[in-house]
């Protein structure tokens, strides 16, 4: 289960999680909620082999009536599936998913937060509210899996729930598409309608407050200062994507800032970028970081859970505070000013990748999944011939 299938790095963890579960041992359903909004959808990408179901009042803000007709359409749906595992992903499908998985009986329960919505999403009552209910949900949940150890020990700091309910599965990256990518750079500028000299930081993010893309943008005046023909580029799509256009035009940096929205080449155009910046308030790794690190680009990313995981400050890049333009833009020229360096960091980056790649990622999931079929007393051989599982993947 997830609440949307959006371009991101939660939905697509749960497509590939889904796409490449052994379908000769499992039988899988994924169920979403309606994908609406400007980031784009990935629903083209709901694999074959898996059952698709909507659930048509699954929506990502609160909303009391949807929200019980949403968790009666869940426990519908599992009543009717008697799926053995309930596997959800996001918080909004990982409290409704998790409720009516207890209320449907469902003997194995495993969540994957991608990260945590306990600051940067909500106020501070309702960050305390959230606390409560995800303690509240730890404790009919077998596992939660963390995308890094940092998101593991937020979720211990904060008393979700007791160490052993928690493991660390790293989001699967297709980081053999990224490291093989060898686009024609100056073709590659002209395509996209970049200057065709000079350098570029790139900026692979939605396009909302907690990506801290608008931290960016205000870094970019002290960028120009340092590296007067640089150029900043953003690629994705999100509701502030109108505000940071009017944004650029008040600082007098459009020649120096290029929106190209959502794009489906993005192993292709990483390569192209001098360096790539994640300015993040609120990661749950960072997908974007390891697909610039297996491209072979140093990362400036922001010091938070997640990012400081994957990137290694002053190997594979530099770590600046969340939320700070000058140290962000600070970063940016020093890493523009030394190529060598840069290079340097980003071949070691690239050396770092093998940990995320979707086989790893699987490969866990699969001894997860096992584990805790043997532990409910459902046998499950690697080599098939068992029964076949029901895994709704949210």
């Amino acid at each position: 289960m997830i609440t949307r299938l959006v371009v991101g790095g939660a939905q697509e963890n749960t497509l590939l999680t889904a796409a490449h579960l052994d379908p000769a041992r499992y039988e899988v359903t994924l169920a979403s909620g309606p994908t609406v909004g400007p980031e784009g959808s990935l629903e083209d990408r709901v694999p074959a082999t898996s059952a698709f179901v909507r659930i048509p009042d699954l929506v990502r803000a609160p909303h009391p009536v949807r929200d019980l007709s949403a968790l009666a359409h869940l426990y519908a749906l599992m009543r009717r599936g008697r799926y053995h595992i309930v596997h959800t992903h996001t918080t909004k499908a990982g409290l409704l998913g998790r409720i009516a998985a207890r209320l449907a009986r469902v003997p194995i329960v495993l969540h994957t937060p991608h990260g945590h919505a306990f600051h940067d999403y909500l106020n501070r009552p309702g960050s305390a509210g959230l606390c409560r209910l995800e303690r509240g949900l730890a404790r009919w949940t077998d596992q939660i899996i963390c995308l890094t150890e940092a998101e593991r020990d937020d979720h211990l700091r904060l008393r979700i729930g007791p160490p052993e309910r928690f493991t660390v599965i790293h989001s699967g990256v297709d980081v053999d598409r990224f490291r093989d990518a060898r686009p024609d750079v100056r073709a590659k500028r002209r395509e996209l309608g970049l200057p065709p000299s000079g350098p570029l930081v790139g900026c692979v993010a939605r396009l909302v407050p907690v990506k801290g893309v608008q931290h960016l943008l205000e870094a970019v005046p002290g960028i120009r200062v340092g590296v007067p023909d640089a150029t900043v580029v953003y690629v994705g799509d999100g509701a502030l994507r109108p505000d940071l256009e009017r944004r650029a035009a008040a600082l007098g940096v459009n020649g120096s800032v290029v929106f190209l929205g959502l794009r489906r080449d993005v192993p292709e155009i990483m390569p192209i970028f001098d360096l790539v910046v994640l300015p993040s308030m609120n990661e749950g790794m960072g997908k974007a970081a390891v697909e610039a690190m297996a491209a072979g680009r140093a990362v400036i990313g922001s010091r938070i859970s997640g990012i400081q995981d994957v990137v290694t400050d002053g190997e594979t890049g530099e770590l600046v505070p969340p939320g700070d333009p000058n140290a962000l833009a600070a970063a940016i020229v020093r890493g523009l000013a030394d190529p060598p360096r840069a290079r340097a960091m980003g071949l070691r980056a690239q050396a770092r990748t093998d940990p995320y790649s979707i086989e790893t990622m699987m490969v866990k999931i699969d001894h997860l999944y096992t584990r805790w079929l043997a532990a409910k007393g459902w046998p499950h051989s690697s080599s098939g011939g068992s029964p076949a599982h029901r895994v709704p993947s949210r």
